[in-house]
């Protein structure tokens, strides 16, 4: 069990819990990318890097599933997903998972 900002993300029944106690609908990519951002926090992962942890594969030229992804995230964690504070964008370099994340290893 991961937790961050209120939210509670349970990698064994992969289910992810609002602060509010609400599970939230995701899809498996959306999960995976995730618990990728979440096991490593405050460390900016490149859009490979994301692509290699959540699907254990490599990046395709141009590939631009992952920002599809984080856009869809942000919609379902993020207070403000136009101005995010949990996934922040690090220009030119990829991604970062702003909150202190308790939990045991993966």
């Amino acid at each position: 069990m991961l937790r961050f900002a209120g939210w509670s993300l349970d990698r064994a029944r992969r289910k992810l819990e609002s602060p509010q106690e609400v599970i939230v609908a995701m899809t498996d990519g959306e999960f995976d990318l995730l618990v990728a951002l979440a096991e490593h926090p405050q460390v900016i992962l490149t859009r490979e890097q994301l692509l290699d942890m959540a699907r254990g594969r490599s990046a395709i030229a141009f590939d631009r599933s992952v920002d599809m992804q984080v856009t869809r995230l942000r919609r379902k964690i993020e207070a403000d997903p136009d101005h995010p504070e949990l996934i922040k964008t690090v220009r030119n370099k990829g991604y970062i998972f702003t909150p202190e994340v308790s939990g045991g290893a993966p």
